[in-house]
C-alpha cells in the first residue's frame, strides 16, 4: 500500500469526523477512503479508529500515530519544499549589508563562494558602519550584532562573540592596570568609531548591565585598526574577540577586567520577513549557515 497516501487520508477522516465528508473532500468514493484507513490498521497492526453506524472516534492507538503522523508528514513536506527550492533557478540580485570587519567573521569569503557556484546571481555587498533599515533601503540581508529585529524581520543566528578590553603590556607598564571599569575614565582609549557609541562601553557587575564614558587621542572607524593602534601602546580598547585574537596569541595585547565581561553577544542573519520565499535569498542564508566557522556555532 501507499503509507503516505494512507497516512494523509486518515488525518483528513480524523480531521473531518467522517469517512462520506473525507471521501468528498479527497474527491474519491467513501469505499476507497475506508480501504485506506483499514490497509494502514494492518500495516501498523493495530486499530485507529473505532467505527459504528452513528459515530467514529480514535483508540488510544489512533491518538497516538495521529500525532507521530503529524510529525511525518511536516517533516516530508519540508523535505519536498527544500527540494523545490533546489530545483529552482538560483538567480538574480542580491543586496546584503554587514559591518566594515565583517571579512573577520568569514562572512566575505563565503559570498565569495557562493558567487562562484551561483554564476546566474550578482551579490551587492555593503560593508556599512551605520544602522541599515533593511526594508526603507531595499536590503536583502544584513549581518547584525546585538541588534534585535523588529516584527517584519526574520533573525538566523549565525554565531557569537565575546567583547573584550584589551590593551598592551607596554601600556599598562607606563600608565597602570585598571581594576574596575569605572577606573577606564581616567585612561587614554582607543576609540572604535565604526560602533554606535565608541565612547560609551558595556560592562557587567552583580548581573547588571552598567556602562562608563571614556575617552582617547585616537578615534578609527576600523576595528581592525582599533586592535592595531592597542597592540602598538597607543591606550585600552574594547573590541570583540575575532579582531583582537591574533594580538592576544601574540602577545601584543591582553585582557583586562574579565571578570566584568559582558554575555557572548549574538551575530545573526537578518531578512524580511517577506522575503522569505525568495529562492536565491534563501540559498545564500543555507550557505552561510551550513558553512560558518565552528566557532561559537
Amino acid at each position: 500500500m501507499d503509507i503516505l497516501r494512507g497516512i494523509k487520508t486518515f488525518q483528513v477522516v480524523v480531521e473531518q469526523g467522517s469517512f462520506s465528508k473525507a471521501a468528498n473532500q479527497l474527491g474519491v468514493v467513501v469505499s476507497a477512503v475506508s480501504r485506506q484507513v483499514s490497509d494502514l490498521e494492518a500495516h501498523f497492526g493495530c486499530q485507529l479508529l473505532y467505527r459504528t453506524t452513528r459515530a467514529m472516534n480514535l483508540t488510544a492507538e489512533g491518538e497516538y500515530f495521529l500525532e507521530q503522523f503529524g510529525e511525518v508528514v511536516e517533516r516530508l513536506d519540508g523535505l519536498a519544499q527544500r527540494a523545490d527550492l533546489n530545483k529552482q533557478a538560483i538567480s538574480g540580485h542580491i543586496r546584503m549589508s554587514a559591518p566594515s570587519d565583517a571579512e573577520q567573521l568569514g562572512i566575505t569569503d563565503l559570498v565569495s563562494v557562493f558567487a562562484r557556484q551561483h554564476p546566474g546571481v550578482k551579490v551587492t555587498l555593503m560593508l556599512l558602519n551605520r544602522y541599515v533599515n533593511l526594508v526603507e533601503e531595499g536590503i536583502d540581508l544584513a549581518i547584525r550584532v546585538h541588534e534585535l529585529p523588529d516584527s517584519r524581520l526574520v533573525a538566523r543566528r549565525y554565531t557569537e562573540l565575546n567583547v573584550h578590553f584589551v590593551a598592551s603590556a607596554d601600556y599598562l607598564a607606563k600608565h597602570g592596570t585598571p581594576q574596575h571599569p569605572k577606573e577606564l575614565s581616567s585612561h587614554t582609549c582607543v576609540l572604535d568609531g565604526s560602533t554606535r557609541t565608541p565612547t560609551r562601553w558595556r560592562y557587567f557587575e552583580s548581573g547588571a548591565e552598567r556602562h562608563v564614558t571614556v575617552s582617547g587621542a585616537i578615534e578609527v572607524n576600523s576595528g581592525k585598526l582599533t586592535a592595531d593602534y592597542s597592540a602598538t601602546g597607543h591606550g585600552i580598547a574594547y573590541l570583540p574577540d575575532f579582531l583582537v585574537q591574533n594580538h592576544l596569541e601574540s602577545g601584543a595585547l591582553v585582557t583586562l577586567l574579565e571578570s566584568f565581561r559582558a554575555p557572548p553577544a549574538p551575530v545573526s542573519l537578518v531578512y524580511p520577513a517577506s522575503r522569505i520565499n525568495n529562492p536565491t535569498l534563501s540559498a545564500l542564508v543555507r550557505h552561510l549557515l551550513e558553512n560558518r566557522s565552528a566557532r561559537g556555532t
